[in-house]
């Protein structure tokens, strides 16, 4: 099945809006995976629920081969599943956008009261948050986007998938509903830079609209979430959700972790450090790539000729460095010479590179005991030949930022996990009701 062009376009807009709000949002401490029961963020990796932008093929980064998620075990059935199957089927694919249901109050917690049409977008946000996070894998756990939801069992207990998509949105809604409830109580507005960022990703999906031939934003968005959906009903979810996120974030940011407390999480939580050493400083280095530019089907002499035409490249620029041996001409040379295109613009540069971030030649060379500034190499590794200049040592530690992002977490999960308390949420079951999804369009 292929994807009709402009659809696909607006779904890879949307998307990178989401992914822009979530980062600008300071989604760091995973609170949004513990309230969905689906599985945290390593100790060893940004704790950011949203996922890291790809890497180029240049970039001097660790390689990584797929795997196969886990599914979820069968569990016991909690309250929430229980009421989530109220009823057997949510979705009505004889709904029209004048339908008065849509404009029913269905979901509420704190400050806040979900219509059809606004639960609609929580529960697309919950499939394209799954989608994302699966991929090609989400058919192998039994997720079949051309097939109605209700008539499919998902992997959590013996909900179908419209009801497991729905169940996660009303614990999605809870969340940002009794956070804003709690942030308004206390007198919380939202920072100007917030209000800029969400009128940019506005902006941005406006622009859009056009872009890919649609005749009107809301056209855009009902392409996207459905035909029940407003343009107005998008702008009041993102408002809600940037409220939430940003007083999270200023409550995140606000805690302060003493050395003696980073200390002391590094001894007791070993599990979160894995090959992450307190010996080691995170360094800045420059490098000069000279990619091997082969393909996969390339035969194993024109893979040699590659190698060794990049070597004696390597080692006529580190020769050219060496008649005039300073930083600055490194910068140029690496402007001039390097394929690698996350570091090209800044002369090769990569600040703050800790322990096991890169490559392991590349790593290796990096935090050999004896590296002082101004030492030069060159390096193999799959992406290539590097030529190498070690810049300088700094005086942060990637072991203090991974404990003071856990540290912080775990107090931003109590935190929320009492607000979420203080204010529970009461979904109507009986009178929700979704309309279909949009479906891709084939040429």
């Amino acid at each position: 099945m292929k994807i009709e062009t402009k659809q696909k376009k607006a779904l890879v807009l949307i998307l990178g809006i989401l992914l822009a709000l979530g980062l600008a949002a300071g989604l760091y401490f995973g609170v949004r995976a513990i309230v969905n029961g689906t599985k945290e963020p390593s100790g060893t990796q940004p704790v950011n629920t949203m996922p890291a932008p790809e890497t180029t093929a240049g970039s001097p980064v660790p390689e990584t081969t797929g795997s196969v998620p886990q599914t979820e075990p069968e569990m016991e059935e909690t309250p929430e599943m229980a009421a989530a199957k109220t009823k057997q089927v949510y979705t009505d694919d004889s709904i029209t956008i004048e339908d008065p249901r849509l404009d029913q109050g269905v979901i509420r917690c704190g400050d806040y009261t979900l219509s059809n049409r606004d639960a609609q977008i929580f529960y697309v946000m919950q499939y394209f948050g799954f989608m994302n996070e699966y991929g090609m894998f989400a058919s192998m756990m039994g997720l079949d986007s051309s097939l109605p939801f209700s008539a499919q069992q998902s992997v959590s207990g013996d909900l179908t998938w419209e009801q497991y998509f729905l169940m996660a949105s009303v614990e999605d809604f809870r969340h940002l509903a009794a956070v804003a409830t709690k942030a308004a109580s206390e007198g919380y507005t939202l920072p100007q830079a917030d209000k800029d960022q969400m009128e940019q990703a506005l902006s941005n999906m406006q622009e859009g609209v056009s872009l890919y031939g649609f005749d009107s934003i809301d056209a855009f968005i009902q392409a996207n979430f459905g035909s029940c959906v407003r343009y107005e009903d998008y702008v009041r979810y993102l408002e809600l959700y940037f409220y939430a996120m940003s007083y999270e974030n200023g409550k995140y940011e606000g805690i302060e972790v003493t050395e003696q407390e980073r200390s002391d999480y590094y001894d007791a939580h070993p599990e979160d450090f894995t090959g992450i050493s307190k010996d080691h400083a995170n360094v800045n280095v420059r490098h000069i790539l000279i990619a091997l530019n082969t393909d996969a089907n390339a035969s194993e002499e024109a893979v040699a000729q590659a190698k060794e035409a990049a070597k004696t490249k390597a080692e006529e620029l580190l020769a050219a460095f060496e008649a005039n041996p300073s930083e600055e001409a490194f910068a140029e040379l690496a402007k001039e010479n390097s394929e690698d295109p996350g570091s090209v613009e800044n002369g090769g540069l990569y600040e703050g590179v800790y322990p096991g971030q890169m490559v392991q030649p590349f790593n290796d060379w990096c935090f050999d005991a004896s590296r002082k500034p101004g030492d030069t190499g060159i390096v193999e590794t799959s992406y290539g030949y590097h030529v190498m200049y070690f810049s300088a040592s700094t005086q942060d530690y990637y072991w203090k930022t991974v404990a003071d992002q856990m540290i912080r977490k775990t107090q931003m999960t109590e935190l929320v996990a009492a607000i979420m308390q203080e204010y529970p949420v009461t979904p109507d079951y009986e009178n929700i009701v979704l309309c279909p999804l949009p479906q891709p369009q084939t040429n």
